[in-house]
């Protein structure tokens, strides 16, 4: 019998074994329209790309410009949130996704939590910023809300203004 994988998992204690993590995504809509506004981002350069090498950039009018600078930035600001997910385990929850780094906060350095209507957001310190911000769009996003709150600390402060979650949440 190997052990030498029962001594990496001893010398990583941080590092959580797959079966204790939740993983929450958007539903597939919401990933069919990042994909295909990639797409048609794709194809908006490969037109004015090709316009450009065929006819040179006199060819191309400024509308064209446009539109590809447009489609670029919806692309890089949609598609990376639409195929982001979000990774809880017992004491910690980490958002990842493309083109972006993963951020992560320790759950019990939490110490304000604010569920609006359309986000929730994670403050770890007393800083303006949250630390960490996800979209109640997230399949399972209540699921996920309740888990969360359940793990925070005692001495967390919930800002749940709509109420609507108000029965099935409980502080540990």
């Amino acid at each position: 019998m190997n052990t030498r994988s029962g001594d990496r998992d001893a010398e990583l204690p941080d590092r959580p074994r797959p079966s204790d993590v939740e993983v929450y995504r958007y539903g597939m809509p919401y990933r069919w329209l990042a994909y295909g506004t990639g797409g048609l981002v794709l194809l908006a350069v490969g037109a004015v790309g090709w316009v450009a090498v065929t006819g040179g950039l006199s060819e191309v009018n400024w509308g064209a410009y446009a539109g590809l600078a447009t489609a670029l930035v919806c692309g890089v600001t949609s598609v990376p949130t639409l195929l982001s997910e979000l990774h809880l385990t017992e004491d910690r929850l980490r958002k990842t996704g493309p083109l972006r780094a993963g951020q992560e906060v320790r759950l019990d350095e939490v110490r304000r939590v604010f569920i609006g209507g359309a986000s929730v957001e994670l403050y770890s310190s007393s800083d303006v910023d949250p630390a960490l911000t996800f979209h109640r769009k997230i399949q399972g996003s209540d699921d996920l809300i309740e888990k969360l709150v359940g793990r925070l600390p005692a001495s967390a402060e919930i800002d749940h203004p709509s109420g609507e979650l108000d029965g099935r949440l409980e502080i540990a």
